[in-house]
């Protein structure tokens, strides 16, 4: 297979056709359900899945683009694109590809001749809203196929399903997944084209996700309430009962999360992505945190030692962190007085392989148990989410991504955890059980996805686009 003429189709289609179209999605504000509770009736979602169906109808003369919208469903856009040469008969022999055209909301900070819905290219990327996180995700799927085409290189059909509430939950793409499902046919591979990259200079896959366990604890002490002058000393404070308590599941300077639920053995080939990733991040990963100046001048200590330790504790480590509390008036309003309740929001990252409805369970048995001073503890919310851990790699599939990977930047490809979570995975893996998964992304250093400024890297999107045509090409026909 000749990549450097796949290369070649794929910069002249890029510059030619699919920049353009990016930047006319960029300037759309396709917010997420979550941020724009009339995102019915401006209609943004369903404009930007007809554009990218308009996109693809383009550059192909045949091929389905449909943008599906239900009473009460977000929009979604499903495609299927004919295989061609030694696919053209295996119709059901497919590559499947996910993304997503919903937005997070602008946020404030970006830099001087830049905005998160006008954009501009300097200095070699793309910078504008919803570029990387994610809306190259189906123009890069339309480029590769037609760089293969434009190449005559066969490949086998393309499908895919793009929907528009990720950025909220991804509530609806069960249902359209379903609705869909005899179209997709049985792919052999499963783009997913949301995730990140270590660096610009290989391909990287995402190897693993955390699940999540968040649980709202709230302490209740009084009914209402009281001078602190009166009740400090007499009455505990409601803040040092969820001290106590979260003391039972956490050892606050280590970090270490104690509950049997929430741990899990590592992996020995994850054990080696890691110590593979960790040589080529290097030493600078832990510094590249926006840490604050600490009490002697010096930087904030991480609790890792090394970069491996930060991959790990990052990607199989569970953690915690309290995202949000009520209870508490902000400074300006806080007069003494001895609260009646505090009320934490405790988010848990998961080990990719945790079960998550178990390590709530027992989180709740351990923090509503025979409770400190006979407080009344509750749990007004609490919710779990799977991790995800890819699958074995099949030859041809691992053969394919280090064989591209060192073509187009001369280094092969990488495995990584991450340490988000993306539970539509385990749909997808029970709804395409023989499919490999290439989940991958653009979200490399300083993409900044979701805060100002976020760019996509247009050199590493072009080779990047050319290595997942060539990865589409490399599926063995139904014979193999």
């Amino acid at each position: 297979m000749d990549i450097r003429q796949i290369q070649k189709k794929t910069e002249e289609i890029w510059r030619a056709k699919t920049l353009p179209a990016l930047k006319s999605f960029v300037s759309k504000k396709s917010l997420s359900t979550d941020f724009d509770p009339e995102w019915e009736a401006h209609g943004v979602l369903l404009e930007v899945c007809r554009d990218a169906a308009a996109f693809g109808r383009e550059l192909f003369g045949r091929g389905t683009f449909e943008a599906e919208k239900e009473d009460g469903r977000t929009p979604c856009l499903f495609f299927s694109i004919p295989g061609t040469g030694r696919f053209e008969k295996e119709s059901e022999n497919t590559v499947f590809f996910y993304g997503h055209l919903d937005k997070q909301p602008p946020s404030e900070g970006w830099s001087e001749g830049l905005s998160p819905w006008s954009p501009v290219v300097r200095n070699g990327k793309l910078y504008g809203r919803g570029c990387s996180d994610d809306g190259y995700s189906v123009y890069a799927a339309f480029t590769a196929a037609a760089a293969l085409e434009a190449a005559g290189i066969p490949h086998p059909r393309f499908t895919g399903l793009i929907e528009t509430r990720e950025e909220s939950g991804s509530n609806d793409l069960e249902h359209y997944l379903k609705r869909n499902a005899a179209r997709f046919g049985n792919p052999k591979l499963a783009c997913v084209l949301d995730s990140g990259a270590g660096n610009y200079e290989q391909l990287w896959l995402t190897s693993s996700l955390r699940g999540c366990c968040t649980a709202d604890l709230r302490v209740d002490v009084l009914e209402k309430g009281v001078h602190s002058g009166s009740a400090s000393g007499v009455v505990p404070s409601s803040f040092d009962v969820v001290r106590l308590l979260l003391n039972r599941i956490q050892d606050p300077l280590t970090g270490e999360v104690k509950a049997p639920a929430f741990n899990v053995e590592i992996p020995e080939n994850r054990r080696e992505d890691m110590k593979a990733a960790a040589e080529v991040i290097g030493e600078g990963f832990i510094g590249s945190y926006p840490w604050a100046s600490g009490s002697d001048g010096t930087p904030v200590r991480s609790r890792c030692r090394n970069t491996l330790e930060a991959l790990e504790a990052r990607t199989w480590r569970p953690t915690l962190s309290v995202t949000g509390a009520a209870g508490i008036p902000d400074l300006a309003h806080a007069g003494s007085v001895l609260r009646s309740s505090t009320t934490l929001r405790l988010s848990f990252r998961l080990p990719p392989t945790a079960d998550a409805g178990n390590a709530l369970h027992e989180l709740r048995g351990i923090l509503l148990r025979d409770p400190p001073f006979n407080a009344r503890v509750t749990f007004p919310g609490a919710w779990s989410l799977p991790g995800w851990n890819e699958p074995d790699e099949e030859p041809w599939f691992r053969k394919a991504c280090d064989e591209g990977s060192t073509a187009l930047w001369g280094k092969p490809a990488l495995r990584i955890g991450e340490g988000g979570s993306i539970p539509i995975l385990n749909l997808f893996e029970r709804q395409f059980p023989r499919a490999q998964f290439a989940v991958t992304g653009v979200l490399g250093p300083g993409s900044n996805a979701h805060s100002a400024d976020e760019s996509l890297d247009l050199a590493y999107a072009e080779k990047f686009i050319s290595c997942v045509a060539l990865l589409a090409a490399s599926v063995p026909g139904e014979e193999a």
